[in-house]
């Protein structure tokens, strides 16, 4: 095993051991907890945040399900479904203590939208919300908008829409400066290029308009806690696999 391969894996090892109640209970829910019937469940059976109300939400929306691979019904949702990336559970977790504060007026940030099956969750999630969706490009959410609409998302919140590049630092400061003037982020996203290059500048990028009770995703890569948490120690940092969360300390 190259130096290289041996570093990677013990990165890994050392996200796993960072969160071993995750891996279990993704690891049950993979193995014994899930099957076809559970997408056979309305949302509303749940309260909005838990992680069975997010997983079937972005089914709702087009996401995986059981079998969503090959049948083709995926639209680009692949992070909260329990059969797949599994981070349902930790959303959840970080996002159930804003929701108790019913009137807050939150903006939510999301980089890397795809076909925009994030950015109909977090409408429905945060109704009042100021909703902002980034992306180089556009185009794959406006090809994909109606489709969502005809399944009933945007009733309650339309998100705004900002072009952003998170392979250049100046464009990607702008890109912020542009879509948030004043205003201060209580969530943000990163579901966006997943290389450490594009996350180092995104979030970097976001920083200043951090809410003080903020919280961040930052998905599928498993380097973001070794790369950036000791940059930026002001910062309280985990990890849930793939899935960085950050918060202010």
């Amino acid at each position: 095993m190259t130096m290289k391969k041996t570093n990677h894996t013990m990165r890994r090892i050392r996200s796993w051991m960072r969160s071993p109640r995750y891996h279990a209970l993704k690891a049950k829910d993979k193995m014994i907890g899930i099957g076809d019937e559970f997408f056979n469940q309305k949302r509303e059976k749940y309260t909005p945040g838990d992680y069975r109300w997010l997983a079937l939400t972005e089914a709702m929306y087009g996401g995986l399900q059981i079998g969503g691979v090959n049948t083709g019904r995926n639209r680009g949702g692949d992070r909260m479904s329990p059969c797949f990336h599994n981070y349902g559970r930790s959303y959840s977790e970080f996002l159930m203590p804003l929701l108790a504060d019913v009137d807050a007026d939150f903006t939510v940030v999301e980089v890397g939208i795809l076909n925009g099956s994030g950015l109909a969750i977090w409408c429905d999630l945060f109704p009042k919300a100021r909703v902002i969706g980034m992306d180089l490009n556009l185009s794959n959410f406006e090809e994909n908008r109606a489709g969502l609409e005809a399944l009933g998302a945007f009733q309650q919140n339309t998100p705004e829409l900002y072009t952003i590049d998170q392979l250049d630092r100046s464009v990607a400061e702008k890109a912020f400066r542009d879509a948030l003037g004043e205003d201060k982020v209580d969530v943000f996203i990163d579901d966006g290029h997943h290389s450490l290059e594009s996350i180092e500048i995104t979030f970097e990028g976001i920083k200043p308009y951090l809410a003080e009770g903020f919280v961040g995703f930052i998905e599928d890569n498993f380097d973001t806690y070794d790369h950036l948490a000791h940059r930026h120690r002001d910062c309280w940092w985990t990890t849930r696999g793939e899935l960085t969360v950050v918060k202010n300390k």
